[in-house]
Order: structure tokens, then sequence, then C-alpha cells
């Protein structure tokens, strides 16, 4: 993807016709992943304290619909629900795992929605191998063995910021918290 005069690299999910449909398709539209290089936007509730880490796995299939399976716990292959309970995904084995140095729900009136991810550069590297080895598959982030969002990779992803986008505000702030932000006002 080419960022022309532009420092960052979007990578938003993008959905092949008929792969992913009904709360999968709107799970996957809410939790648009962008990766910038800088932090562009001001954020909020930035911890010193590392978040808690996100396996990345390759998706297999998911099913919309109730979702009762127990949280993912092992790292080989197996099955797992959204956040929200409404889909089941069948998961590959993790192919890598990325723990944030920070997390900081965004300020910005346009980016309310969003939740920014702070990686080391092991982190940093961690993740472009894995979504090299994802490129135009569906790759998972799992957070406490619930799948966070599960994009399709266009490109590399190589850059130390990583923010995820959520649908509502109050899914991110949500989002936040799980992975460890100090509440905010």
């Amino acid at each position: 993807m080419s960022t022309a005069a532009s420092s960052s690299s979007d990578v938003r999910p993008r959905l092949k016709y008929g792969t992913l449909r009904g709360p999968t398709f709107a799970l996957a539209l809410a939790a648009i992943v962008t990766l910038l290089t800088g932090c562009s936007s001001a954020a909020v509730g930035d911890t010193s304290s590392p978040g808690k880490p996100l396996e990345l796995r390759l998706l297999i299939s998911s099913v919309d619909g109730p979702c009762t399976a127990p949280a993912l716990t092992s790292d080989d292959a197996g099955t797992a629900c959204d956040r929200e309970g409404t889909t089941t995904y069948e998961l590959a084995k993790v192919l890598g795992e990325v723990t944030p140095d920070s997390v900081a729900l965004s300020e910005d009136q346009g980016s309310a929605n969003s939740v920014t991810l702070g990686l080391s550069d092991a982190d940093t590297g961690t993740l472009g191998d894995v979504s090299r080895e994802a490129l135009n598959k569906n790759l998972a982030i799992v957070l406490e063995g619930r799948v966070l969002s599960a994009p399709l990779v266009k490109d590399a992803l190589i850059a130390s910021m990583l923010t995820l986008m959520f649908e509502t505000a109050s899914e991110a702030k949500q989002v936040a918290a799980d992975l460890g932000a100090p509440a905010t006002p």
C-alpha cells in the first residue's frame, strides 16, 4: 500500500463478498484496524505498564449466531467467541503474541471510537512477521481467549503504533479498560 506523503498505513479490514456476514461483518467493520507510524491524535489513559497480551491467529472459519465456547486457553488451534458472544470462530494455532507498552483511549472528537496501542520494537517485529504470513487472510486478534477483531490483512503491519477503531465510543472505552488502560473521567 503506498503512503506517498503520509506517514501512516491504512489497514482497514477488507472482506471478500460473502466471506463474512451478519455480526461477523459488523464486527470486522466495527473493529477497523489502522496502523500509524506516529501518534497523531491526542489520547488519554496512557499507561506506563504494559497492556494485556494479544494473540495473533489465522482465522479458519466463522459462523454467525450465539456462541457459547469457553475462552480459548491453549496455543493450539481451537474455537473461540467474539466479545459479544454473537459469532463462533475456528482459529489456527497462535502465530505470535504482542503486549502493548501503552494503551490509550482517544479523546479526539473525530476518533473517539479508537484505542491506540504502543508496541515495542520486538512486538512491532512480531506483528510484521505474522502479518506477512497472513497476507490476504483474516488475522484474528485475540484478547483473553475472545476474538477482538479479525481483519483481512492486505499489507505487512510494520508500525509501532496500532490503532483499533470501533463502532461506538463506549465499545472503545470498554476495550481500552479490558486491555489495561486506567479508567478515564
